[in-house]
């Protein structure tokens, strides 16, 4: 079996996990539960989760095609609608900004989309340069504001998705590592390091460089993802590439989102073969990617993931939440799309 073929094998593995144990359909619509029957409060809507459900799914059907997973992705959208109340928003931002990178991967054409980017850009603070990370917050964090400059660069705002990216850098960058730390509340840098936070400012420096005025403007966005995918790879090496795990609940999406985001860079600088440093970028962010998709695949039991790559899954405690196995799905979703990358 070749390497696409196999990355396949795996991701179709980890989308019928969160099918099978967590999608409910009602009629013509469907969501998720939070977690497995067993588990208290295993009913719960998440609806940032929900956000990644609808995102990875529609990540499937480009990599595997399928009119069933079609119908699926279209009684997921009803059911977001119905759950939301037909207002797709929340208080928190960082979620409408998830929902909103979800839409537009859905369908570009989606009416709520503009609505939502809407939102997110009016609800810049003017004095900070940056978004809070809920209505009445004081925390104005890398998770509100990387995914939400990657959903304003994809949209016709394309100046506050590169002021949002620089308040990121200029002030959550840590000068040390390289790598982005957590957020910013009443003046005081909160210094925790996440994996997603890495993910989206490699996300959010790659929107940029795609539709950048010129050519200075794009190698500055392009010099930016790189020294991420760089300091992502140094914070990893001790671990053997491994990512950090955040457990469950909400860490369980956290590796996946950084593992999505990784693909795109691999792909991104592997389209430049006659740049030494862009193939070297490539092939340090596929290989993060490989190597944890491996990981996770080696610990697989009874058809579950592990939230941590370092050990196997166990049919207990956090490995039974949504979010852990929709985070596996990412991941080997991302490995599908570096998979046939020639970076050598």
């Amino acid at each position: 079996m070749d390497a696409i073929s196999a990355a396949q094998a795996r991701a179709m593995a980890a989308e019928s996990t969160v099918v099978r144990r967590f999608v409910h359909r009602y009629g013509p619509v469907a969501w998720a539960h939070a977690a497995t029957s067993e588990v208290a409060g295993s009913r719960t809507w998440h609806y940032w989760w929900h956000a990644h459900l609808l995102h990875v799914l529609r990540d499937a059907d480009e990599h595997r095609p399928d009119p069933r997973r079609r119908r699926l992705l279209r009684a997921l959208h009803r059911g977001i609608a119905l759950r939301t109340l037909g207002r797709w928003t929340t208080p928190f931002y960082d979620d409408v900004a998830w929902m909103t990178l979800a839409l537009q991967r859905y369908d570009l054409h989606d009416r709520r989309i503009d609505r939502l980017v809407r939102r997110l850009d009016e609800a810049v603070d003017p004095v900070v340069g940056a978004l809070p990370w809920a209505v009445g917050s004081a925390l104005y964090n890398a998770p509100a504001n990387g995914p939400a400059a990657i959903a304003l660069a994809w949209s016709a705002r394309r100046g506050s998705a590169v002021d949002l990216d620089a308040w990121v850098a200029a002030t959550l960058d840590d000068p040390t590592t390289g790598l982005v730390r957590d957020g910013v509340e009443r003046g005081a840098v909160r210094p925790e390091l996440w994996t997603y936070n890495q993910g989206v400012a490699i996300g959010s420096a790659l929107a940029l460089a795609e539709g950048a005025p010129d050519a200075d403007a794009r190698e500055a966005h392009e010099a930016r993802a790189a020294s991420l995918v760089h300091a992502v790879a140094r914070w990893c090496a001790a671990d053997g590439g491994l990512f950090p795990s955040a457990g469950g609940g909400d860490g369980g999406l956290f590796a996946g989102i950084l593992a999505r985001y990784l693909a795109e860079a691999a792909v991104w600088f592997a389209d430049d073969g006659a740049d030494d440093e862009h193939r070297a970028v490539s092939r340090t962010a596929r290989d993060l990617v490989h190597r944890n998709a491996e990981a996770l695949w080696d610990g697989r039991r009874a058809g579950l993931f592990p939230a941590d790559p370092r050990r196997a899954a166990r049919a207990a405690g956090e490995d039974l939440d949504l979010s852990v196995q929709l985070g596996a799905c990412i991941t080997l979703e991302a490995d599908v799309a570096t998979a046939g990358l020639v970076t050598s």
